[in-house]
């Protein structure tokens, strides 16, 4: 389970650096973001509970757009890298070394 949530984890961060460039059509996400099928879909559901994106409807057509709390994660002058996967403070620590990871090469 926690490998599947490091690989949502970092789905998600694409997810968000690809909004940051604007607004995309669903279907334009699922042929840029490194996820397939319903781990696409609860990337996304997630990235919607938390209240970083937002999903609009127009002419038919779905898009998801960045909250302003989205903005401001993405835009963050702290390096949060897919979350917490550098050496900075993150949602799951304080990166590999100084964290809750301890990795043996290191």
């Amino acid at each position: 389970m926690k490998m599947m949530g490091r690989i949502l984890a970092i789905g998600e961060w694409a997810i968000l650096q690809e909004l940051s460039k604007g607004r995309k059509r669903i279907s334009e996400l699922r042929q840029v973001v490194p996820l397939y099928g319903s781990a696409l879909d609860l990337a996304i559901s997630d990235l919607l509970v938390t209240g970083l994106v937002r999903r609009v409807t127009e002419g038919g057509e779905e898009y998801l757009e960045l909250t302003e709390l989205g903005k401001n994660i993405t835009t963050a002058p702290w390096p949060w890298g897919p979350w917490g996967w550098g050496r900075a403070w993150g949602p799951w620590g304080a990166g590999p070394r100084w964290g809750r990871h301890h990795w043996a090469w290191w």
